[in-house]
């Protein structure tokens, strides 16, 4: 009978051993999954922050008076800014204001128009100019907003980095003329 308690103690320790750790590994797992939803679910939120101020603001037939192509796009990134600042655990690399090709809208920096800015919203490049954002029915251009960041997991469990990106897209809103 002694002997049988032993075994049992012997085997719950064993037990104990091997699933406090499988326990520990999923439970910081799965925070680390939810962190990168709810940084995903954000910048989801900033590129369409960034679509409709586009939409809204369009081009050159808007503006009253003539608003430059670099004050428009500034104003654009830094709303997108704004809202992407809440991301805790990623760090933006990239943020683009395009005139998508595709029908999907995926962002093509071959064909598309863009203007590029780096994560502090400075200027990369800029070949979408503000005479190309058509307003007048029926050829409204599509304007995308698309963010690319680098997560890192919070807990420091997970020793890994994933580059990921989220776009927007949206038709400027029509003027008629």
């Amino acid at each position: 009978m002694f002997r049988s308690r032993q075994r049992q103690r012997g085997q719950a320790l064993v037990e104990l051993a091997i699933s406090v750790p499988v326990l520990l590994w999923l439970l910081l797992g799965s925070f680390d999954a939810t962190v990168m939803v709810s940084d995903k679910v954000i910048a989801g939120y900033a590129t369409r922050q960034g679509a409709r101020l586009a939409a809204e603001i369009g081009g050159s037939e808007t503006n009253n008076p003539p608003a430059s192509q670099v004050s428009i796009d500034q104003n654009i990134v830094q709303n997108v800014l704004a809202v992407a600042r809440a991301m805790n655990y990623s760090t933006l690399q990239e943020i683009d204001i395009y005139a998508p090709r595709a029908t999907n809208g995926v962002f093509n920096p071959g064909t598309d128009l863009y203007s590029q800015f780096d994560g502090n919203g400075t200027q990369i490049s800029s070949n979408f100019p503000i005479t190309a954002r058509e307003q007048i029915p029926p050829n409204e251009t599509s304007i995308g907003v698309r963010l690319t960041w680098v997560y890192r997991p919070p807990t420091g469990f997970a020793t890994f980095t994933i580059l990921l990106n989220e776009f927007t897209v949206m038709k400027t809103a029509p003027v008629l003329v």
